[in-house]
């Protein structure tokens, strides 16, 4: 099992010039102490190392950047907001129709015993078979197709009572919320960045 460092940049920041990951270390001047990071090829090799130019970061500059642009990317509301519209409506209306009984349920949970079945059945061949994708897609986006007539038909039977005041509530929230995110936050980086590369800043000649 591959150790997870305390520290997200950690297994992300990686020097633009010789490849090597970046490192995290604590200088302490005059009593005070401030956390860099560095080229680990740079701090292992020194002058004899093939980046000589990779630039040593300070980590609260370094941190400030990557939320600013996170919250770049954030506040453009186009996309980002639309997915997480998308995923709200999914939710109330999955939750909407717990407890409601119709016609799709003996279908849905009998497509959902079928996959089962298919799953199971690969697993004793201990290989895949030919069709087991095409099987497993067909089953599941019948289940789909299933679940979205069924959220439907709950809808126009005013079971789901709350369904239209909720997604209301909710489309007058994000017109007004700035979903920033305000201090570096480890695991939300580690979730969202692959790779930061770090380059040297070309001067500008006059």
């Amino acid at each position: 099992m591959s150790h997870i460092s305390k520290y997200a940049l950690t297994e992300i920041l990686v020097c633009a010039e010789c490849g090597h990951p970046y490192r995290r270390q604590v200088w302490s001047k005059y009593g005070q102490k401030s956390a860099v990071w560095r080229c680990e090829n740079r701090l292992k090799n020194g002058a004899k190392a093939s980046c000589k130019n990779s630039p040593t970061l300070k980590e609260e500059p370094l941190h400030n950047a990557i939320m600013m642009a996170i919250n770049n990317v954030v506040e453009n509301k186009g996309k980002f907001i639309g997915a997480f519209r998308e995923n709200v409506i999914r939710v109330i209306g999955d939750y909407s129709t717990k407890g409601i009984s119709t016609d799709f349920d003996d279908k849905i949970e009998s497509l959902q015993k079928e996959m089962l079945s298919l799953i199971e059945e690969n697993a004793k061949q201990g290989a895949v078979a030919e069709d087991f994708d095409d099987e497993y897609k067909r089953i599941s986006e019948e289940i789909n197709e299933l679940k979205k007539a069924k959220l439907r038909l709950v809808q126009e039977k005013n079971e789901a009572e709350n369904y239209g005041e909720q997604l209301n509530e909710m489309e007058n929230t994000l017109k007004t919320v700035r979903p920033d995110v305000r201090e570096f936050d480890e695991d939300l980086v580690r979730r969202i960045i692959q790779t930061i590369k770090v380059c040297q800043r070309q001067s500008n000649s006059t």
